[in-house]
């Protein structure tokens, strides 16, 4: 193919959003160049860590994590406005990331939040990169939100989980999209790990907080039922979301995960995950580059 400038689009998704790192991963080896990049929640983070050139060191830093490590650096706060404050993994990654500044950064980056105060979207792309990204993945009732003068932010999967339009896209741009949030499937593309029990411990411990600060009973409510109604309601708005945002925004490539490859926390399959993006973007990319052939081909048999 000729032209390979990219304006790459990555989704909001927890864990999943894992997948974005291996997805980059197949694009630039098959000679695709990211000029520009927006993000959502976990889209944020990793287009952020790409975008500011250490996306090498975030890897390194999420897959050395085992179950053990996510319990650790989730550190349980006693909120009503969230469970978990994430300063200990954002002062992790202050260590190799250091203080940037997004105007400064080498290529057009955007992150997307919500602000529950004002019912509005927030989009970062000026000021300090931690910054954005915390905001645009706390995840509501679960991290704890960001203030910001009279806003109060949160993931931005909220309003807005796969922020085509909101990517420096010029003429000449490829636009791709990478979503992890397609629905559900029946095929995985990683197998459960049957014996893994430690992030059903973590959200036992996590109801256990939770209702002595919203003075509910702990043996009324089950702790899967409050996470998977969670879970299944942010999946549906997303899902919802994104097919809006499609009608209106049409990617030259666009990447679909079901959101059933992984769970939101299940940060100790990192290697999984990052391999699974890489998989089946390349497969995407083939599939892409041959049909643009075919059309080149049909094309020249026309001029014929």
């Amino acid at each position: 193919m000729g032209n390979k400038k990219i304006s790459l689009v990555l989704s909001s998704g927890g864990a999943r959003g894992l997948a974005h790192i291996g997805a980059i991963d197949a694009l630039t080896e098959h000679g695709y160049e990211i000029k520009a990049i927006a993000g959502t929640s976990m889209g944020s983070l990793v287009g952020g860590m790409y975008a500011c050139g250490k996306l090498n060191h975030f890897r390194d830093f999420i897959t050395s994590l085992n179950r053990l490590d996510v319990y650790r650096l989730m550190d349980l706060a006693v909120s009503k406005t969230g469970i978990i404050k994430g300063e200990k993994v954002f002062n992790e990654m202050k260590h190799f990331v250091g203080s940037v500044l997004i105007e400064e950064l080498p290529l057009p980056y955007a992150a997307v939040a919500a602000d529950l105060s004002n019912h509005t979207e927030v989009v970062f792309t000026s000021g300090d990169l931690l910054y954005a990204i915390r905001a645009s993945s706390s995840i509501p009732s679960v991290l704890m939100p960001v203030t910001q003068e009279k806003a109060l932010l949160v993931d931005g999967g909220l309003v807005n989980p796969l922020p085509m339009e909101h990517v420096f896209h010029p003429k000449g741009n490829l636009l791709v999209a990478v979503n992890v949030n397609a629905p559900r499937t029946d095929v995985l593309l990683i197998p459960k790990n049957k014996e893994d029990n430690m992030m059903n411990k973590t959200r036992r411990l996590i109801n256990e907080k939770w209702n002595s600060v919203t003075g509910g009973h702990p043996k009324r409510t089950k702790v899967t039922g409050i996470f998977n109604i969670m879970n299944n309601s942010f999946e549906l708005m997303q899902h919802k979301l994104t097919l809006n945002s499609l009608e209106h925004h049409q990617p030259d490539m666009l990447l679909n995960l079901p959101v059933n490859i992984a769970d939101t926390f299940d940060f100790h399959r990192a290697a999984e995950l990052i391999e699974a993006g890489y998989v089946a973007m390349k497969s995407e990319i083939e599939k892409f580059e041959k049909k643009g052939k075919s059309e080149k081909t049909r094309e020249a048999l026309k001029v014929v």
